[in-house]
């Protein structure tokens, strides 16, 4: 269904309000003393309204029809061992930061700050929002600028392919005025749609472009976005034309999946923390609860 019609619109509007109240309501909740089955219910209309969003954003001709049986299937199983347990005194840390009732900042770091209503998103099976997501690329860009052995990394913030995408090229090219994206090896873009995060990667080096989605959709129209937005940065900082006819655009498919509608956020972070050391994808789901309280310690102890 083309999203230009206003009936699609419409219903688009209606289901992201309603998950908008329905995400804050499973926060409430959680950070409560709730009885379990209204937690449970809540969790299932979310997952009811945001497949409603995914049918009306995924035209039909670009959905994989092989998308709901993936959904269905375990993730891909990861080496035991991969995902390093906390440690007691860690995991007190985390306790106390996801305590109930506190309210306040639980740590800043180069612009970006989280607090503790942010922190409770790494409750398990609840949503990241933009302040978790961009405070940890932010420590993942501080990790591989103190590094000689790691990439060279430029992170773009959540609202970097929105913007992109709907505003254009001309409302994005002064985010990079301090930095020569072209020097680096590979360049991360977190990206929310519609309550879906997935990452992108517009990796430098090996000349490819690609989107790491947890539930395994279709993106080419976001890689076409970042061989353009390649196109048109180039042209503007260095003021002639660059060449992206033999760049690839990739929708990796072997990778971990999620087996839920609510840890999209944890793997689009693991996503990029391994790709920023050119490690291997050695997490799966059932790794996420550790991964989510490992991510809520580097966002206290403002490091990775």
């Amino acid at each position: 269904m083309p999203l230009n019609s206003s009936l699609t619109k419409t219903n688009l509007e209606t289901n992201e309000d309603e998950l908008d109240l329905l995400l804050q309501k499973l926060t409430d909740l959680t950070v409560e003393e709730t009885p379990k089955y209204e937690i449970e219910d809540c969790k299932s209309e979310i997952l009811d309204v945001k497949k409603d969003i995914l049918d009306i954003l995924i035209e039909p001709q670009l959905k994989d029809t092989t998308f709901d049986k993936r959904f269905e299937e375990t993730e891909i199983p990861a080496p035991k061992e991969a995902v390093i347990p906390l440690t007691d005194q860690e995991n007190e840390i985390v306790n106390r930061l996801f305590r109930k009732g506190q309210c306040g900042e639980v740590s800043n770091f180069n612009k970006a700050t989280v607090s503790y209503q942010d922190i409770y998103r790494l409750y398990p099976e609840t949503w990241l929002n933009d302040e978790i997501i961009n405070f940890f690329f932010a420590l993942l860009s501080d990790r591989a600028s103190k590094s000689q052995e790691l990439p060279s990394i430029h992170c773009f913030n959540t609202f970097f392919c929105s913007t992109l995408r709907d505003q254009g090229y001309a409302k994005v090219k002064r985010w990079t005025k301090r930095v020569d994206v072209f020097s680096k090896d590979i360049l991360f873009v977190p990206i929310n749609q519609s309550y879906h995060w997935v990452l992108g990667v517009m990796d430098m080096k090996n000349k490819t472009v690609s989107v790491y989605d947890s539930l395994g959709g279709n993106h080419d129209h976001t890689l076409s976005l970042f061989l353009s937005y390649l196109e048109q940065e180039h042209l503007d900082k260095k003021k002639a034309p660059f060449d992206t006819s033999d760049w690839k655009k990739l929708t990796p498919k072997d990778i971990p999946r999620q087996g839920n509608m609510s840890d999209c956020g944890a793997f689009a972070c693991t996503f990029a923390d391994r790709l920023s050391q050119r490690k291997p994808f050695n997490f799966s789901q059932q790794d996420m609860e550790t991964i989510r309280r490992r991510i809520a310690l580097n966002i206290f102890n403002k490091t990775i």
